[in-house]
């Protein structure tokens, strides 16, 4: 026993011994495997390692009197491999999997605490006060990190497996101010930023559930609150808010149509979006004239060092790009996109085109009875012909002529034409219709030193709807219906922004518009011309003048929180009120892993969209921009106030947002009903709701939940003495995507279901008169929503070196080729005392099964 005591007490003094022998060295660029033997021949130690590991590896060590201990580190520091003491005398070295560093400003060289350190597999960490950062790379490659703090530019560097910890340094840029504060919010491209917004960058996009092309206005619709009840890519509704309650911009030119073919295809070149940014609430005062969400997209600010572009063909049309550098200061870039329907139907048109022209379908009332309504719309689908397409250019100069200037200069031009015609018995029906926008934009910034920057944007921009339809009887006209809407906008936008120290900012800036809105509709029948009720033209137009003023106040707190104080003041020639409109946005994190979130503002929009039902024969594009009068159609207004908290730790991310918003200066015009006898009427909006995101990334694989409740009621006395659901009351919204990478393939699947759309119920009908009474406005739904789609995409090279890629998807739409109807319209005429005769139910329905390819090359 005392042998095992003394055998014990010499070990543990030979180790304390051991691990306090001080040591000292000098080795100058001198292969790590002799500088390793070199050691091992001074103590009892053995380095245990494999040759292929060392490789021709060298290292510089200056140390003197320090322990075994302190001397691993530094290797370990110095050449980025992992030294693990596995006895008193065997050290093993492997690959070390630690990324590490230290950030410091690159003029002061003092260290930079709490920047954020993010890397490509979308770990984030923050630097202590010494600024040093280090974490585990799951990786198995190279690892590319973005370095980020406030007030300073970013940085993106690429560190190898193993590498020794680096110093990077960071150059001051008053310009730095939207921080990111979670990489990959929903998926790859699409980034959560400190003031609120999502941003999405179509050049780095995931792939989608039943999308093969980044297309910016379906991409929104993953977001929680951002929904479309019609399946369209124009119908986008921000939390309780109606489609033409949106700012959207290209460019800084604002739109006032954003889709083709009734909304179902977005009139933006995927490749031409290179970013957007959207914000649900808490926008700057910069933003104005709308009262729900805001759009901003943009084609690109860069100088390319190389041309570079691309060409593709999908289900719907052929497209390409091209940017190239003039010099390095000056770059053009050009898109264009024109659909092949005129040519050929595909599938995917087939798909869509069933969804617009298939008005009818089996009615009901309000005791789930079938009835039949005689129709005076008797055309089928599969007995008409129709002819439909689309095209859209988008150009852009970008000068720099000095560090401090950028210039961009941007036109866009988008047309889309249909025709469409029946024939029954002897009649002939033609509808023809045509859409386009044109606009052209400049854009001046000046960094007029690190403290000041100024920008001043002009932009023009004209929407032309144009609609006729013609019924023939035996090869004489009976009847021609006309429909114009045209906008004519035009704006100035100064801003000034000052920098402080410490991250505070203050801007303030004016605006001016001028928008002049014409509205013509007519109807004629030339058979009976002394008929005044039956012939008739109504033709208006509208001029609005607006001054703005806005300031802004922001402090961006260095753990990346952010608070946002604005005012916006604005006066309508239009409407003859000066309006005030406040902004508070509030980003705080709590800890690493949670943020708080707070925001309430005061919104007014002096223009809006009138749904007209009885002079379009299709009646699925029916939408006329009118401007506010305080008569006929008043100023909109809206107050919101929105809370919540944003969890984001160990690759899961939660969301959650509760608001609540109230909408004064609704009329029944403005909301479409489905009523189909209704006066005019003023009413108002109280929506509340709330929206969860949750998501977990697991290597190559992603999959992501958004939910959202809303309970909007109307209050319109004119229509229903008590509260009611809104039109757009959608109760429960939900969906879940999934997506998984593996090597050059993508997949991606994604299940989605909502409530159905409010109804107005049939109470009773005769069919021997056509007469019909109804229930209580929108007392009754239609079926709830779902539908599964699936997308893959597959990435290659058509050489080694990689000067041409390629790409190669498919997507299906409705998998289970599900078909309910969305919405349904009643078209009907008061006949006094005889009653209301029921002439049509227009019924709105979902697509069906959808397939679509594409085939795209790069260069």
């Amino acid at each position: 026993m005392k042998r095992v005591l003394l055998f014990f007490l010499l070990f543990t003094i030979s180790k304390y011994a051991y691990s306090q022998q001080l040591l000292s060295g000098s080795y100058k660029d001198k292969e790590l495997q002799l500088v390793l033997s070199d050691i091992e021949s001074k103590t009892d130690i053995i380095f245990s390692y494999s040759k292929e590991l060392i490789g021709s590896m060298k290292i510089t060590l200056n140390y003197k009197e320090v322990t075994i201990d302190e001397l691993v580190k530094v290797i370990s520091y110095e050449t980025g491999l992992q030294l693990e003491q596995l006895s008193s005398q065997q050290i093993i070295i492997t690959q070390n999997k630690q990324i590490c560093g230290r950030i410091y400003d690159a003029e002061t060289k003092e260290p930079l605490t709490l920047a954020t350190v993010i890397s490509s597999t979308e770990q984030a960490v923050t630097t202590d006060s010494t600024g040093y950062f280090s974490f585990e790379s799951t990786s198995s490659t190279d690892v590319s990190l973005r370095v980020k703090y406030i007030g300073y530019g970013d940085q993106t560097i690429s560190i190898p497996l193993g590498a020794r910890c680096r110093d990077i340094y960071l150059d001051p840029s008053p310009e730095s101010l939207d921080e990111v504060i979670i990489l990959g919010y929903v998926t790859t491209g699409i980034d959560k930023y400190e003031d609120g917004s999502v941003s999405i960058d179509t050049d780095k996009l995931g792939i989608l559930p039943g999308l093969v092309t980044p297309d910016i206005a379906q991409s929104i619709q993953l977001i929680p609150g951002i929904t479309s009840l019609d399946e369209s890519a124009t119908g986008i509704q921000i939390r309780g808010g109606a489609p033409d309650q949106n700012l959207i911009f290209l460019d800084n030119i604002k739109l006032y149509n954003t889709g083709y073919f009734y909304g179902m295809f977005s009139a933006f070149n995927p490749y031409a979006t290179q970013k957007a940014k959207i914000f649900k609430s808490g926008a700057s005062p910069a933003y104005g004239d709308r009262v729900a969400g805001v759009i901003d997209i943009s084609t690109g600010n860069e100088i390319p060092k190389k041309a570079q572009g691309g060409f593709g063909i999908d289900g719907l049309s052929v497209d390409g790009f091209f940017k190239a550098p003039v010099s390095d200061k000056v770059a053009v870039y050009l898109f264009a996109r024109r659909s092949y329907a005129d040519v050929w139907k595909s599938p995917t048109y087939d798909g869509y085109a069933t969804k617009i022209f298939k008005n009818s379908g089996v009615v009901t009332n309000a005791n789930n009875e079938v009835i039949e309504i005689i129709s005076d719309d008797e055309f089928d689908i599969n007995t008409s012909s129709n002819s439909f397409y689309y095209h859209d250019i988008n150009a852009k100069v970008l000068v720099k002529p000095s560090d401090t200037d950028q210039i961009a200069i941007s036109g866009l031009l988008t047309r889309n034409r249909l025709d469409f015609s029946f024939e029954n018995g002897g009649e002939i029906r033609d509808d023809d219709l045509l859409t386009q926008n044109k606009g052209l934009s400049v854009h001046w910034r000046k960094q007029g030193s690190d403290l000041w920057r100024h920008d001043l944007k002009a932009y023009f921009s004209e929407y032309t709807s144009d609609y006729l339809n013609v019924e023939i009887v035996d090869n004489m006209l009976e009847e021609s219906n006309t429909r114009n809407n045209e906008i004519s906008d035009f704006g100035i936008d100064y801003n000034l922004t000052h920098y402080f120290p410490n991250g505070h900012i203050a801007a303030v800036g004016y605006q001016y518009t001028n928008a002049d809105v014409l509205i013509n509709i007519a109807k004629s029948e030339p058979l009976e011309p002394d008929n005044l009720e039956d012939n008739f033209e109504s033709k208006e137009q509208k001029l609005n003048t607006s001054h703005a003023l806005y300031a802004e106040y922001k402090h961006s707190f260095g753990n990346s929180g952010l608070l946002s104080i604005g005012i916006r003041g604005v006066q309508y020639s239009s409407l003859g009120q000066f309006y005030g409109e406040p902004r508070l946005n509030l980003e705080y994190p709590l800890s690493q892993a949670v943020r708080l979130k707070a925001s309430a503002e005061r919104r007014y929009q002096p223009i809006s969209q009138l749904v007209e039902f009885n002079q379009t024969e299709l009646r699925l594009e029916n939408n006329l921009w009118t401007l506010s009068d305080d008569e006929q159609f008043p100023i909109l207004s809206s107050t919101q106030f929105s809370a919540g908290l944003l969890v984001d730790y160990n690759g899961w991310t939660i969301d959650t947002d509760s608001y609540f918003k109230k909408i004064n200066g609704l009329t029944s015009y403005t909301n479409g009903f489905s009523n189909p006898i209704i006066e005019l009427s003023e009413g108002t909006s109280d929506i509340l709701g709330v929206d969860i995101l949750i998501k977990k990334k697991i290597e190559n694989y992603r999959i992501w939940a958004g939910y959202t409740y809303n309970d909007i009621v109307y209050q319109f006395d004119a229509l229903r003495s008590d509260a009611f659901p809104g039109n757009n009351d959608i109760t429960h919204n939900f969906r879940i995507s999934n997506t998984y990478q593996l090597n050059n393939w993508q997949f991606s699947l994604g299940w989605s279901y909502r409530t159905g759309e409010p109804l107005t119920p049939i109470a009773s009908y005769d069919s021997n008169t056509a007469f019909a009474t109804f229930g209580d406005v929108n007392s009754s739904r239609l079926e709830d929503f779902h539908r599964l789609d699936v997308s893959i995409i597959y990435d290659f090279n058509f050489s080694k070196e990689g000067k041409w890629r390629g790409r190669f998807g498919l997507s299906v739409l409705n998998l289970y080729d599900r078909k309910i109807p969305l919405s349904m319209i009643y078209r009907a005429e008061d006949e006094g005392e005889g009653g209301i005769e029921l002439k049509q139910v227009v019924q709105r329905h979902s697509l069906g099964i959808t397939p679509n390819a594409v085939f795209r090359v790069f260069f």
